[in-house]
């Protein structure tokens, strides 16, 4: 076991994994998910969303158990909302992917304040590095905040559901004044960091900006500036929640369009092209729904399987978003 470990740790000193480094071809995040949603129907009861983030720099497995949901008393106002975080995060050898070694350990939680408008601390959320080889132990945490779901969203947010609004106006056919539902869902990511993999030189990303859900069509619509290390990114663009097609075994999509703008980009407000390669984070994330459902649609029982494909940015920002999506489960496959 001593010349396992030592052998690894010596790649670990002597490497520079790909995943600090943008790539010339794409690079794969594999998401799953188990979620369990029973406070859908009884507030008495905890939500559950297991997730686990795997690709060639490691695995991440992670399980968020959340109280019931942000409404009290017939909806006519906030309660706290808290979730306990735990999991555990390990380490592939980049020249032997089978060989794998424990690297973090995951605990803590955070708490989405009612009395703050939906303000929530990240930096309870505990990211642990433990030993491995030559690489030293290290007490860590998520970092930043996010404000979910807001009363008044951010001018960013409104701002963002303004474009959205004017641009599906713009591309309208047939009547000559379209009017759409403004109504928008924000959360608001302010330096929310997403701690490294555990390999050497493999870098935390911070992300800041809104994903606002706008009723105008359905979909989630988003733009950040993500700094992974020293490297810095903008990426805009959309994720709709669409069925997908007859005869699949799973029966929703979310369609991830997640670009670079500018050239090498794509349009942040169409859909996703299926056969274009454009420079950000692109994939298809399948839910199977089962178990009772919502008058809203949102069923109690879903499993979610992801491929997320990152091109022309550090594996660790597409592995980051895939992690934010289990942390904040609810958010996205929720109510």
């Amino acid at each position: 076991m001593k010349v396992r470990l030592l052998s690894f740790s010596t790649l670990l000193l002597a490497l520079t994994p790909a995943a600090g480094f943008a790539q010339s071809a794409p690079e794969r995040v594999v998401l799953k998910m188990d979620i369990s949603q029973p406070s859908l129907f009884s507030n008495q009861r905890k939500d559950v969303f297991k997730g686990t983030v795997d690709d060639k720099s490691g695995t991440t497995v992670l399980e968020v158990t959340c109280s019931a949901g942000a409404s009290a008393w017939l909806g006519l106002s906030r309660i706290d909302e808290a979730c306990a975080v735990s999991g555990n995060g390990t380490i592939k050898n980049p020249n032997n992917p089978s060989q794998t070694l424990p690297r973090i350990s995951y605990s803590g939680g955070f708490t989405v304040e009612a009395k703050a408008d939906g303000y929530t601390d990240a930096k309870t959320i505990l990211a642990n590095y433990l030993r491995a080889g030559a690489a030293g132990a290290e007490n860590s945490s998520f970092k930043g905040n996010v404000v979910m779901k807001p009363e008044n969203p951010s001018a960013s947010a409104r701002a963002l559901g303004d474009a959205l609004i004017k641009n599906l106006q713009q591309t309208a056919t047939g009547a000559a004044a379209v009017t759409y539902d403004t109504e928008i869902d924000a959360v608001r990511f302010e330096g929310f960091t997403v701690p490294h993999v555990g390999l050497r030189d493999s870098a935390s990303c911070s992300w800041t900006g809104d994903a606002i859900y706008a009723y105008a069509n359905d979909a989630w619509q988003m733009k950040f500036n993500v700094k992974c290390g020293d490297r810095s990114f903008a990426l805009e663009g959309n994720m709709p929640l669409v069925d997908a097609a007859a005869g699949s075994p799973h029966q929703q999509e979310y369609k991830l369009n997640l670009v670079l703008p500018g050239p090498g980009g794509g349009d942040p407000f169409a859909a996703a092209d299926p056969f274009a390669t454009v420079d950000g984070v692109t994939g298809t994330i399948k839910l199977t729904n089962s178990g009772r459902s919502t008058k809203d649609g949102v069923y109690d029982t879903v499993k979610v399987q992801g491929e997320l494909d990152g091109t022309g940015v550090p594996l660790e920002l597409t592995r980051s978003f895939a992690e934010i999506l289990v942390v904040f489960g609810r958010t996205w496959f929720g109510a």
